[in-house]
């Protein structure tokens, strides 16, 4: 009796695409469920309340910890060229303006509070939703998910540090190397591919952490990592996608000066539902793979 790795490679090509897509299917109809429209809400709703106060944290330690002075000027290049999709200026000189009003502490504490609050919203429904998806039965003690999460909050920081690190680096050596060929607007465009070009893996490494670390129950490695890869891809392709697609909702229409909160708020809710798919995928196959062992 062959294999279904051998059945699957002996048919043709519909018969191919009709297996993928009833592997598909089930992952993709439970994202209509209830259950995770209330998880994804919340977590887009925790991650929007989280995001300035983390950016902020990572401005101050830049410029107040660190003291560098490119910190936090390429903090805002990354922001404008590939990680807001929508008022890129408004949200940066927003940014800006509570930078220099805010110069000492006393911001840099507030943030710290308000951030060890907000994110435990965001990684509570996640932790939820990805034991859901991998059938775990026992949680974690609430105390355990918050630690956990603080923890997830430095190593996320960490990463970003490293990310900005890496790409004012990059403009230096631009500039150093093309500075004399190029105008500046020509330099932009350059760097700007260079952040979108980093922007992947950084996000591959966000998801590999994220499936690895929630779940009460650690899932294997080999599954995680190759989901993380593909749906960083796909939310890297989704990304701009959405940003295409804005035109078309046209929420300031709907909700005038709130949609740029709006905008922000569904882009969340969309990631969300993104990271749900990819554990929903692999906890299928990982029960499939069980199964036929």
């Amino acid at each position: 009796m062959s294999s279904p790795a051998a059945e699957y490679h002996e048919h043709g090509l519909f018969f191919r695409i009709g297996l993928t897509a009833r592997r598909i299917f089930p992952a993709i109809t439970d994202l209509a469920s209830g259950e995770v429209y209330v998880l994804a809400s919340a977590v887009a709703f925790n991650a929007l309340l989280s995001f300035f106060p983390f950016v902020l944290l990572l401005l101050l330690v830049c410029r107040n910890l660190l003291n560098w002075k490119e910190g936090p000027e390429t903090i805002f290049f990354m922001l404008e060229e590939s990680y807001l999709p929508v008022a890129q200026e408004f949200i940066v000189s927003s940014l800006r303006k509570v930078l220099e009003t805010n110069v000492r502490g006393g911001v840099a504490v507030f943030s710290f509070f308000t951030l060890a609050f907000t994110s435990a919203g965001v990684f509570t429904p996640l932790e939820l939703a990805l034991n859901r998806a991998w059938k775990v039965k026992t949680p974690r003690p609430a105390w355990k998910s918050q630690l956990l999460a603080m923890s997830l909050v430095a190593i996320v920081g960490a990463l970003a540090l490293g990310a900005v690190y890496l790409t004012a680096n990059a403009q230096w050596l631009l500039r150093a190397a093309l500075g004399g060929m190029f105008a500046e607007p020509t330099l932009r465009t350059i760097a700007s591919g260079v952040v979108k070009f980093l922007s992947l893996p950084m996000t591959v490494i966000v998801f590999f952490i994220l499936y690895s670390a929630l779940p009460s129950e650690r899932p294997p490695l080999k599954r995680v990592l190759p989901t993380a890869l593909w749906v960083g891809i796909l939310w890297e392709v989704a990304k701009y996608a959405f940003i295409a697609c804005l035109p078309l909702l046209n929420f300031a229409k709907v909700y005038g000066y709130f949609y740029v909160t709006v905008t922000l708020v569904f882009w969340a809710f969309i990631s969300a539902l993104l990271l749900l798919l990819g554990a929903n995928l692999a906890s299928l196959d990982a029960r499939r793979g069980d199964a036929e062992a």
